[in-house]
């Protein structure tokens, strides 16, 4: 088991595997992504970053919230998940949905600020404040954040942890961080809030991004 740095290489080994099989795996969090999404408060028009978005299960909620006027882009790192997630915007809308395949810590994320992003399941993500600082230059000031997650469960509830870490050891890799996952998040989201799910070994967040632009190169330039 990783405690370390986030592992692009690991990730990218372990996702060639899991593409496949990954929509079904996610039955059991699906009430947390329509939780998350439905806390980003979306509005006709807006702009979303979904970061890490998989095979692109979030496609469908993010528009319906966005309406006809708005706009989707889904960063993925690995190639596979970014086929499906290719094929599932083309079925909703090609115009309205960009899928970005590469890095969250240098993904070209485009032009315009977004309105909202979404980061649902992706631990290796919020462990990376380099990633972070990278995707919070690209948001409005005050732009909606919401998070789904796994996390360490306190300790009346400890026996799960190693269930839950033996459930999840191939979809992220490093266990750094679980008992406050979003703690790196609380550099640009300072009105950060969260409730426990599933257990006590799940979670949901939500907040505004301060995206203060020149926070974010600062901190890129300390942690290179």
């Amino acid at each position: 088991m990783n405690f370390g740095r986030p592992n692009e290489s690991a990730a990218l080994a372990n996702y060639a595997r899991l593409a496949e099989d990954y929509d079904a795996s996610c039955r059991r969090i699906e009430p947390l992504r329509e939780e998350a999404v439905a806390l980003l408060g979306l509005r006709p028009g807006d702009l979303v970053l979904d970061v890490a978005c998989g095979t692109g299960k979030s496609f469908a909620l993010l528009c319906a919230g966005v309406g006809a006027g708005g706009s989707v882009v889904g960063i993925e790192l690995s190639p596979q998940m970014c086929r499906q997630a290719r094929a599932r915007a083309a079925a909703l809308e090609p115009a309205r949905v960009r899928v970005v395949e590469g890095s969250a810590e240098n993904a070209d994320c485009g032009a315009e600020l977004f309105d909202a992003v979404l980061f649902h399941y992706t631990h290796d993500v919020l462990r990376n404040p380099i990633a972070l600082a990278h995707l919070f230059a690209s948001l409005r000031p005050g732009a909606r954040v919401a998070v789904a997650g796994f996390k360490a469960a306190p300790a009346w509830a400890a026996p799960l942890n190693w269930f839950s870490m033996f459930r999840t050891r191939n979809y992220l890799t490093t266990f750094e961080g679980l008992d406050e996952p979003w703690s790196h998040l609380l550099r640009f989201v300072p009105d950060f809030r969260w409730r426990n799910r599933l257990a006590a070994t799940g979670y949901v967040g939500w907040g505004n991004a301060r995206n203060e632009r020149s926070v974010s190169v600062r901190l890129v330039a300390r942690e290179s």
